[in-house]
C-alpha cells in the first residue's frame, strides 16, 4: 500500500531559489528530520553493509558495491505517496562509458524500502524538485552505493568523470566516510565558476537540477594506512517526472 510521507518543510524559498538559480543547492545533516546520532539512522546505515559488487565496471574494478530500487511518487496533502516499483535493468545511455549497456544490479530489499530515514531523504529532494517543475507523478530510483579504497587502488566515485546523469533531478547523500582522503565533489556550470567542496558529516548532501549541471567526484584513497577501512557510502536519488 502506498505510505503517505510528509515534507520536511526543507522547500524553502531561498532553497528553491538556490536550486533554480544555481542549478545546485547544498544541504547538511540538521537540514532533515533525521536524527544521525538515533538507532533508527543506525539501522538505516546497516543497509550499506549488505551491499553487492558491482559487476558492471566496464573497467573490470573492484571498488564499488551497490543496490539499486525504485519508487513511484505522487504529491499528497502535504507530502507523497510512495509506492515501489518492479526491479528493472538500469540504463544509462547519455554516458559513453554506459551507453547500451543494461546494467542489472541486485535489488533494495522490499523491507528497506519502507525505512523512514530513506523516505525522508527522498521526500526532501521531491519537496524541492517539485517546486520547479510540477509533476502529477514522479519516478524515483534509488542507489545505494559504497565505493572502497585499498592500498594501491583508489576507490572511484565516478568512473565516467565529467557527467550528467540524464535525469531531471539527483539527490546525492553522504551516509558513512571512513578513513577517506579525497571524494571532492565538483559542479560545472556553463560560464560560471566551478564550485568544488567536500562531503564530510552524516547527511551532509547535494542536490543539482542534472539538466543544468555537470558533476563529478574524485577519488578516494586510504587516510591513514591503520586506520581500518576506507569507504565512502553515498545515497543517490533519481528524480524524474513520470
Amino acid at each position: 500500500m502506498p505510505e503517505n510521507v510528509r515534507t520536511s518543510g526543507l522547500a524553502t524559498a531561498d532553497l528553491v531559489t538556490g536550486l533554480a538559480g544555481e542549478g545546485f543547492v547544498r544541504l547538511s545533516g540538521q537540514d532533515f528530520p533525521v536524527d544521525t546520532g538515533g538507532t533508527a539512522f543506525a539501522e538505516f546505515r546497516a543497509g550499506w553493509e549488505d551491499l553487492v559488487l558491482d559487476g558492471a565496471l566496464v573497467d573490470g574494478g573492484s571498488y564499488r558495491y551497490r543496490r539499486y530500487g525504485r519508487l513511484a511518487a505522487v504529491p499528497s496533502g502535504a507530502g507523497f505517496d510512495l509506492t515501489p516499483l518492479p526491479h528493472t535493468a538500469f540504463r544509462q545511455d547519455g554516458i559513453p562509458m554506459w551507453r547500451s549497456n543494461d546494467r542489472l544490479f541486485a535489488p533494495i530489499e522490499s523491507a528497506f524500502l519502507d525505512n523512514l530515514c530513506l523516505r525522508e531523504l527522498v521526500t526532501t529532494d521531491l519537496a524541492l524538485a517539485a517546486r520547479i517543475r510540477s509533476s502529477p507523478e514522479w519516478t524515483v530510483g534509488l542507489h545505494l552505493i559504497r565505493i572502497v579504497a585499498v592500498a594501491g587502488e583508489p576507490g572511484l566515485p565516478t568512473p565516467e568523470g565529467r557527467h550528467r546523469d540524464g535525469h531531471s533531478f539527483v539527490g546525492m547523500h553522504l551516509v558513512r566516510r571512513e578513513n577517506s582522503a579525497g571524494g571532492e565533489s565538483a559542479i560545472y556550470r556553463d560560464g560560471l565558476p566551478d564550485v568544488r567542496f567536500t562531503l564530510r558529516d552524516p547527511l551532509e548532501s547535494v542536490l543539482v537540477d542534472d539538466t543544468a549541471v555537470w558533476h563529478e567526484a574524485s577519488p578516494i584513497s586510504i587516510l591513514d594506512p591503520a586506520g581500518g577501512r576506507t569507504v565512502r557510502d553515498m545515497l543517490l536519488v533519481d528524480v524524474n517526472p513520470a
